[in-house]
């Protein structure tokens, strides 16, 4: 590390940017699941795949 006497903050803000974005890939990947087991319930109940075109 160099001795500039910011180099602490500018660590500790790149860290806290890791964290925001690394949060906010974790929240859509659990919610892309949630809606993927929810659409699956759907065409169950349904009866129609995910792939079925208009009746």
């Amino acid at each position: 590390m160099t001795a500039d006497p910011h180099s602490g903050f500018v660590v500790a803000a790149y860290l806290v940017a890791l964290a925001v974005i690394a949060g906010m890939i974790v929240a859509t990947l659990a919610d892309y699941a949630s809606l993927k087991k929810r659409l699956e319930r759907l065409a169950a109940r349904t009866g129609r795949g995910f792939d079925a075109g208009p009746k």
